[in-house]
């Protein structure tokens, strides 16, 4: 990725040049190559993942206070992320996700200079099919690629580089199976012929992995020093507890007896004095083996987040087949901005192993914690601005009572975050809701005629908003919750054709992480009215997808509305209930009808249809230009594409295919584009050697349909797709 320029200093002469191409909104394809990768206005610093979660997360630093495309209370613009994974099996890297914050122009006044800001994004990685039964030395460790993009989609193609923005790649570790079937077992210890000799063995038993404890303290000490690992690491969780006025130890954390370790000749006393007299400079204690690199806020949620590198491939206090240890992250907020951090926010952490695969730079971890600052919302006239300090520890708990402390391994980090526009609400219980099937609330039209209830992509092509499909997606969160459980919610939904308020009554299952321990909730509406109790409390419950409720929407089509019910009275007193805004969503559930059969015309009752003038699987002598008709038809038609197998064939090896079947695909170009009917293309054979050949016409919509993952264990991640149709055709080049 080192196609990028230099673009932190650019001349006043370059800047304005670049900044009249935002005020314009061009597209890539309106600039020259050598200028992309801007990141003058934005970069994208560093990614990580949290595999206990399956969290993938990315800070991204605005740096200037102006080209966003307005204030906080305009539309302003979008940073968008798209996350690439490559699993190192062959296939590259794939299409992991995309995700998008709101930017906007925020003056830098006197006397607090505000930029740059770190804001913070996620998406959860559908990471289980990947997961292995491994030894425990070695992980599984796939490479993510980050792609930022300012108001422009990234492209679905991982080599692409965006002009405003950058490119990150970062490895990361995906959990261990934590469930292990009879069936994967017997595949790893390669037995499979065996089982003839053991016919009762059920393939779909399972076992939960257990955690090992540690070796013995002997084999241990022997195994670290081999590795280079400092005596004062190795024993350090055994140190501290007898060293309270140095650190605060979490309870559970492993430990060996200190009589023991003196018995294999470690002195104690040494050690000791090396913890109590560590060397501090430059908000650093010792970072050898583990650094915090990045901070941010995402916004909508009001949750902080951090990246830490681990560089060591030892010292981690055991293998992958054990509890390991956490790396430990609490936030401060200093909120007059007077260089005092005045307010402990919590802390949060991830937990490591030793791995000795570790890359060369580095294996990269994220944490999250999720707060509630609806009593430190200003109007968006007030831009609200507040630096946030991230303090890092292994093994021990960071100080909660000074934001300047750190511990002997460790380091801190100051950003400037912005919090989200709001009104006070007076310590009332309240509703923030962030986003409806991955695009926030801000980014789908609530006002216009044609466009209601679309998303947008982006301000650059507004005409291609999108719908809505399949398992619809709301998240959020209540402010002035209160302790888990004592918040009661329902979702409802409205046909704006006609109708009343319904209540969502599709069963839930809710997500909730507790210091990164995942449980598992059901909730069945139909047995309580409709009604949901609300489980997180921050900062210490969250659910994974900030999930409110998941509604099935069915074949339902056209425009509806959302609503969220809340109270606090257990009994759901008319009185008592408060009624969140209502949000508009365009649905589309209708995908592509296709015309499965040969056929001479298309097909007037279908709307995805190919033909060859000549007839299906018919033959034709090489150089021979066959041309044929095709339809693709959709209210939100997105592209459509056609491909030919075998791709081996074609000479010279490597032709695109628009050389030679014109055209060869296409995109949506407005709202009012609904695709093509009766578009006649061609394929010249001249570039085909004598062969049978398949060809495919396959197309997408603009439907953002929902649908979930079930892993093993009952948990689950939530992934996007849209409707897809396809018809394929045969035919044969002659001699």
């Amino acid at each position: 990725m080192d196609k990028a320029i230099a673009t932190d200093n650019l001349s006043e002469q370059q800047v304005k040049v670049y900044l009249e191409n935002r005020k314009l909104l061009l597209l890539s394809k309106f600039l020259p190559q050598q200028t992309a990768s801007i990141t003058y206005w934005e970069q994208l610093l560093c990614v990580g993942f949290n595999p206990d979660v399956s969290r993938l997360e990315a800070v991204v630093r605005i740096k200037q206070p102006a080209g966003y495309s307005g204030g906080l209370c305009s539309a302003g613009s979008h940073e968008f992320v798209r996350f690439f994974v490559d699993y190192h099996d062959g296939a590259g890297f794939q299409d992991a996700g995309l995700t998008s914050f709101k930017v906007s122009d925020i003056p830098d006044a006197v006397p607090h200079t505000k930029h740059p800001l770190h804001y913070m994004v996620y998406i959860f990685l559908n990471d289980e099919a990947h997961r292995r039964f491994t030894n425990c030395d070695t992980a599984i460790i796939p490479t993510v690629r980050a792609v930022l993009s300012w108001n422009s989609i990234p492209s679905v193609n991982p080599a692409d580089i965006p002009h405003f923005g950058n490119v990150v790649n970062a490895d990361i570790q995906l959990k261990r199976k934590r469930i292990i079937f009879w069936g994967d077992l017997i595949k790893e210890l390669g037995i499979q012929e065996k089982l003839d000799v053991f016919p009762q063995v059920d393939e779909e038993f399972k076992l939960p992995v257990i955690d090992k404890p540690l070796p013995p303290v002997e084999q241990f000490y022997k195994m670290y020093k081999g590795a280079g690992v400092e005596d004062h690491r190795t024993f350090y969780s055994s140190l501290i507890p007898q060293l309270p006025e140095v650190a605060k130890q979490a309870s559970g954390a492993p430990v060996f007896d200190l009589d023991i370790i003196s018995k294999i000749g470690v002195n104690i006393a040494d050690l000791t004095k090396v913890i109590t007299n560590p060397i501090f400079s430059n908000d650093k204690a010792n970072v050898t083996y583990e650094e915090l690199t990045c901070v941010g806020l995402h916004t909508n949620s009001d949750t902080l987040g951090a990246v830490i590198k681990l560089k060591k491939t030892t010292g981690f206090s055991g293998n992958l087949c054990t509890a390991g240890s956490k790396e430990y992250v609490a936030f401060w907020a200093d909120w007059n901005n007077d260089g005092t951090f005045d307010e402990y926010l919590g802390t949060t952490s991830v937990t490591v192993h030793d791995i000795s695969n570790m890359p060369k730079d580095g294996l990269f971890y994220n944490v999250a914690l999720p707060l509630d600052f609806s009593k430190r919302l200003k109007s968006c006239e007030l831009p609200n601005v507040v630096r946030i300090r991230g303090v890092m520890s292994w093994q021990t708990l960071p100080s909660t009572t000074d934001p300047n402390a750190l511990n002997f391994y460790g380091n801190r980090i100051d950003v400037r975050v912005q919090i989200r526009p709001g009104a006070l609400d007076g310590g009332k219980l309240g509703i923030n809701l962030f986003d409806v099937n991955g695009v926030a609330l801000s980014n789908i039209d609530q006002a216009g005629i044609s466009t209601r209830g679309l998303a947008y992509s982006s301000a650059v092509f507004p005409g291609a908003a999108y719908s809505f499909g399949g398992l619809i997606k709301l998240s959020g969160m209540f402010t002035n919750s209160g302790a888990s459980g004592t918040t009661f919610y329902k979702v409802q939904f409205l046909d704006t054709s006609g109708g009343t308020w319904q209540d969502v009554m599709d069963k839930q299952k809710f997500q909730i992480i507790e210091s990164s321990i995942l449980t598992l909730h059901d909730q069945d509406p139909s047995l309580t009215g409709g009604w949901l109790t609300y489980l997180p409390a921050v900062p210490s419950k969250a659910e994974k997808l900030s999930l409110l409720a998941f509604w099935d929407s069915g074949n339902r089509n056209g425009l509806y509305k959302i609503r969220v019910l809340y109270t606090k009275d257990p009994l759901h007193a008319p009185a008592n209930i408060s009624y969140s805004a209502e949000t508009y969503v365009y649905l589309d559930n209708t995908g592509y009808t296709v015309n499965g059969a040969p056929s001479a015309t298309l097909d007037p009752a279908s709307t995805l249809d190919v033909i060859i003038a000549g007839g299906d699987c018919k033959f034709y002598n090489k150089g021979d230009v066959i041309s044929g008709q095709l339809k693709v038809i959709d209210q939100f038609f997105s592209n459509w594409s056609f491909s030919l197998q075998p791709a081996a064939h074609i000479t010279p090896l490597g032709t695109p295919l628009s050389t030679f079947i014109i055209p060869s695909s296409r995109s949506c170009v407005s709202l009012a584009d609904n695709g093509n009917n009766g578009l006649a293309f061609t394929i010249d054979t001249k570039y085909l050697q004598s062969c049978g050949y398949t060809i495919r016409l396959s197309a997408t919509d603009r439907s953002l349909v929902g649908y979930r993952i079930t892993f093993l264990d009952g948990s689950y991640i939530y992934n996007l797709t849209s409707h897809y149709a396809e018809k394929y055709l045969g035919f044969a080049v002659l001699p």
